[in-house]
């Protein structure tokens, strides 16, 4: 599976991807333990002092130090700064390979012995770890073997006994793959953990008949609309005769119906149009951003595409159309309810003259 994963959805109903979804709950510990790693950087230059004395070495160990601490800096910027946003996890391996890589160089470079390599990368490993939901293999992958050629292309050019050498590699080897292993498993739980919970969403956002917006989220979505937006127009309709169809035909000829008007609703909404079935043969559609004439020609191109929409029911030809009701938003209105109330009203008074029409 790609870096980025996507599951198809109704445009109606959004939900974070799968990067943001695991970073939201990644991220907040993971800057912590970056800080923390920015710390330890920092600590120890004062033992990289009392080991090399006031020496050329030590210099070049300060350079390769701080070459590490800007790069575990750029970790932090890399969590935090919404440049990176959309390469987050690649910046923050890419800074984080680098200086541990660092760090590895001065040390085999000045013969620190080996396992204080192992220390430094005991600890990216773990932050690898926290990190793998949102890791591949391939990221994984490229990183890691990296590090492991770069030590070791370090090691041969600094003179390292083999027996170094075979400890490195009887220590690194068993490690890099236990982690790659616990990396694998931590992604493909996250992927099904993230299918489940985008499913759970999708379930609880929808209603299951029309595939538009259940009551309870339209509302929930509707009137962050009305608290956030200057100009909203609201739609109400509903399904002339609708009982009459039931009574004749049978429900399971309603749900047609149902469901070839809320086809429509989708098809003749714009991407940004809030559209939910309120209940039985009842729709609303939230317009943000639109005047009351705006509204109009949406509402009438719903309702003349409704009119000439064909419902066909055991070899029977069902013709549907619907009364609509528009109201926009202005300051004589006070609060969502009572927008919803307006809308009901020219709703009804569409009904009261004939039907199939609208009112404003």
């Amino acid at each position: 599976m790609s870096n980025t994963v996507m599951l198809k959805s109704n445009r109606l109903v959004h939900f974070e991807l799968f990067e943001k979804y695991f970073g939201n709950r990644i991220f907040k510990n993971f800057l912590l333990f970056s800080y923390i790693g920015l710390f330890l950087a920092l600590i120890y230059i004062p033992f990289d002092y009392r080991t090399y004395g006031a020496t050329s070495e030590f210099l070049y160990v300060l350079g390769g130090r701080l070459t590490a601490v800007f790069f575990a800096i750029m970790v932090i910027v890399s969590v935090i700064h919404p440049f990176f946003e959309n390469r987050r996890v690649e910046a923050i391996t890419t800074f984080g390979t680098m200086g541990f890589s660092s760090v590895a160089l001065t040390y085999l470079l000045f013969g620190n012995p080996v396992y204080l390599v192992g220390y430094s990368w005991m600890f990216y490993l773990t932050a690898t770890m926290m990190l793998s939901p949102l890791v591949t293999k391939k990221i994984y992958l490229i990183m890691e073997s990296f590090q492991i050629i770069f030590v070791l292309f370090v090691m041969a050019l600094v003179g390292k006994s083999s027996e170094d050498i075979v400890t490195y590699l009887f220590f690194a080897l068993p490690l890099a793959g236990y982690v790659f292993a616990v990396v694998v498993l931590n992604r493909r739980n996250g992927i099904e953990s993230y299918q489940n919970a985008f499913e759970n969403h999708i379930l609880m956002s929808l209603d299951g008949l029309s595939n538009l917006l259940n009551r309870r989220t339209w509302y929930e979505i509707s009137r962050r609309h009305w608290n956030n937006d200057k100009g909203i127009s609201f739609i109400m309709l509903d399904i002339d005769h609708f009982k009459r169809v039931n009574d004749t035909y049978g429900h399971d000829c309603g749900d047609r119906v149902i469901e070839a008007v809320s086809g429509v609703l989708l098809d003749e909404t714009r991407e940004q149009d809030v559209v939910g079935r309120l209940g039985g043969e009842e729709f609303g559609v939230i317009l943000p951003q639109t005047n009351l004439d705006e509204a109009k020609v949406i509402a009438e191109r719903i309702r003349q595409k409704i009119e000439v929409t064909l419902v066909i029911y055991n070899e029977e030809t069902i013709r549907v159309t619907v009364s609509i009701g528009i109201i926009e938003k202005s300051d004589q209105i006070g609060d969502f309810n009572t927008l919803v109330t307006l809308g009901d009203k020219n709703l009804y008074n569409a009904k009261e003259q004939g039907r199939n029409r609208i009112c404003y």
